[in-house]
């Protein structure tokens, strides 16, 4: 494969959109490979998705991604707060959906 034909995605989904989000990118017959994880303010469960497609499936991927995530607002939890005053900072939190890093790949090679 030349190498300006071929993307890395990785793609920072929800726990509770990772396991319709697999199913839907591999019903697309995208190969996808799941690493859980952990991050972001909430530390919260995550799914780093990695997907090595070609340039003209990184549309479908992302569009997949897109239509099987949603935002949610969550609370903060109070040990999150670190002894802090609470009075000024926000109790609840707008997050989840997914983070999508699309990279260039020199080659793809499947044995």
């Amino acid at each position: 494969m030349a190498p300006d034909m071929a993307k890395l995605v990785l793609a920072f989904v929800h726990r509770d959109d990772a396991a319709k989000v697999l199913d839907a990118l591999r019903g697309a017959e995208l190969r996808v490979t799941e690493l859980r994880s952990e991050g972001g303010f909430l530390r919260a469960g995550n799914s780093t998705l990695l997907l090595a497609v070609d340039d003209e499936q990184v549309p479908l991927a992302m569009a997949v991604i897109e239509r099987n995530c949603q935002r949610r607002s969550e609370q903060v939890p109070v040990e999150l707060l670190g002894g802090l005053d609470s009075a000024w900072l926000p109790t609840e939190v707008t997050h989840g959906g997914a983070t999508v890093v699309v990279l260039p790949i020199e080659d793809i090679r499947r044995f």
